[in-house]
């Protein structure tokens, strides 16, 4: 339990730093002043056009928890909603939701994600879109998994004897004991979404420098990384660091084991 609150707040504090730190404007070169480093006034120096290379990790790390937050709110409440719904509802309507489930498993989310950047533009709003909607297929199937199983106990029998239906039965008791494991998974995801994100910037759909994203300054210092190697390093850091939150605020013991005994 401590564990879990230190993890948390360290999480927190992480999100709030990069949502409300101090930074100077990412618009705003001075190439008399290139390749400096860490200063009272640059914390973490500037780089070859003379910009704060901390302003503009954390305008990066704001654009990235744009697309994260954005992409799992679709995949994971909508995944699960379809999961549950499939499992409790059956015949036509479980044989849909199968089937787009499994044609977003079958073409994979970054690779929907690079076609539509491309088409439509590159930006945390697509993104986060592109993202949920790749990724709302593997929610469908854990959810489904769990509440199938849940389907067959005797404690779901009895309330539907009582007449409970199916709409409170998911929300009042499928949700509460499949929802650990969910977030386990969601912790997962949310780490590989941050890193795709960054690859798609890398590969250069995110080159617009007045809008700096973790990949895209990784793309554009790799020319650096012998004679100023800080300059990879920081956004790097910044990127397994998020990941690595991601995937320590969410993973629960309790859950996992949960979800080894759920059916036993």
């Amino acid at each position: 339990m401590k564990r879990k609150i230190i993890i948390t707040a360290i999480f927190a504090l992480f999100i709030l730093f990069l949502l409300f730190a101090p930074r100077k404007n990412i618009l705003k070169t001075d190439v008399l002043h290139t390749f400096e480093g860490s200063s009272a006034e640059h914390w973490m120096g500037t780089d070859n056009l003379g910009r704060d290379v901390w302003s503009l990790l954390v305008a990066g790390g704001v654009r990235t928890l744009e697309v994260v937050f954005l992409s799992m709110a679709i995949s994971f409440f909508a995944g699960t909603a379809l999961g549950m719904i499939a499992a409790f509802w059956g015949g036509i309507i479980r044989s849909v939701i199968q089937f787009l489930a499994d044609f977003t498993l079958v073409v994979p989310s970054f690779i929907m994600a690079m076609v539509f950047s491309a088409l439509f533009g590159f930006s945390p709003l697509t993104a986060g879109v592109i993202f949920g909607v790749g990724n709302m297929g593997e929610y469908v199937n854990q959810s489904f998994d769990l509440a199938y199983g849940l389907k067959k106990q005797e404690f779901i029998d009895a309330e539907k004897v009582v007449g409970l239906g199916k709409i409170p039965i998911l929300i009042f008791h499928v949700v509460p004991n499949i929802y650990r494991q969910l977030l386990v998974f969601l912790g997962n995801k949310a780490g590989n979404v941050t890193v795709q994100y960054a690859g798609l910037a890398f590969i250069g759909l995110g080159t617009d420098i007045t809008n700096p994203d973790w990949g895209t300054l990784l793309y554009q210092y790799r020319a650096y990384l012998t004679s100023y190697p800080m300059l990879v390093i920081y956004p790097a850091a910044a990127i397994a660091i998020l990941t690595i939150l991601f995937h320590l605020m969410f993973d629960s013991r309790s859950g996992a084991e949960e979800a080894v005994t759920l059916f036993d």
